[in-house]
């Protein structure tokens, strides 16, 4: 597969044409997976490591083949690691910062052995080294996060709305401030929810704890495909469509306007790849729900007839 038209798939300028033979060329064989994934990596890589003020259309423009090849191996590196930070300084600890774009996710091992996964649209800070009495970060997004056990330094994720505080676990915790969520899932061990310093609740796994007009819910995980974000795909399980807009937004960092009053009300269940787009998701939606919709690239709006 031609390197150019993948970059452009990846940076979401292919035609429609180009993308379905993308599509088409990954699904023929397990080698052409493999080598897509091979390619989407060193992209991630190279996206994560360019200054936030260049934009996607300029970067994209920068990847030559010789650019491609210079830093493969070091892009290759850096992903291996799933260090993609800057550090600043404080009085007692420096931290990292990473800032996953839209429609990328990252993987990354912390320093006590802690497993992290992080959403599209992600802040994540953590220092290099943890503190002798805890292990604290500090989250705006969403991240998943495998804990290194260890009972005498609890690991705190701290966020706007609140924080969670664990000694060893795996849980899904969904806190993006722009949007004012505060979720959390537990698949294995315990955790314990906090609210400026007042105990909201313990949760036990299989249980999902959801933060809600200053009420705290507590309901049971009945279906995990919500979670297949790890593996760059998006799910919708019986949600309306004004329900997927809004999460479409998130993941790929674009305003979408609602014109009709007379939006469809029918559900959706059905999962996408982040790596597909949002034209995709969207195309693919209109074949179960009834809807039109053009796009302003200019102001990045897309608008719902």
């Amino acid at each position: 597969m031609n390197k150019d038209l993948l970059y452009r798939f990846f940076n979401g300028t292919a035609t429609i044409e180009e993308e379905e033979s993308v599509r088409n060329w990954i699904e023929s064989s397990d080698d052409n997976y493999a080598d897509f994934l091979h390619e989407r990596k060193i992209y991630d890589a190279l996206l994560l490591s360019t200054p936030s003020k260049i934009s996607r259309q300029s970067f994209h423009q920068h990847l030559t083949p010789w650019i491609l090849s210079t830093v493969a191996s070091i892009a290759l590196l850096v992903i291996a690691t799933g260090l993609f930070f800057y550090a600043e300084s404080s009085k007692s600890q420096q931290y990292n910062t990473i800032i996953v774009p839209p429609g990328q996710r990252i993987n990354l091992i912390l320093a006590d052995n802690t497993n992290v996964w992080l959403n599209a649209n992600t802040t994540f800070r953590y220092p290099s080294k943890f503190a002798r009495k805890n292990r604290e970060v500090f989250l705006d997004g969403e991240a998943w996060f495998d804990v290194s056990k260890n009972k005498k330094k609890p690991f705190i994720v701290k966020t706007e709305q609140g924080e969670v505080r664990v000694t060893g676990t795996t849980f899904n915790l969904e806190a993006y401030s722009e949007y004012k969520n505060f979720v959390t899932s537990l698949f294995e061990g315990s955790v314990d929810i906090y609210q400026n310093n007042a105990k909201l609740a313990t949760l036990k796994p299989n249980q999902k704890g959801m933060l809600q007009n200053d009420r705290y819910f507590i309901s049971t995980i009945d279906n995990t495909d919500k979670y297949l974000w790890r593996d760059g795909l998006i799910a919708f399980d019986n949600m309306k469509l004004e329900d997927i807009l809004f999460e479409l937004e998130k993941y790929f960092d674009i305003q979408i306007e609602v014109n009709t009053k007379k939006l469809p009300q029918h559900r959706y269940t059905g999962k996408f790849r982040q790596a597909d787009g949002v034209d995709y998701a969207l195309r693919v939606l209109q074949k179960s729900i009834h809807f039109s919709y053009n796009r302003d690239d200019e102001k990045q709006i897309i608008y719902i007839n």
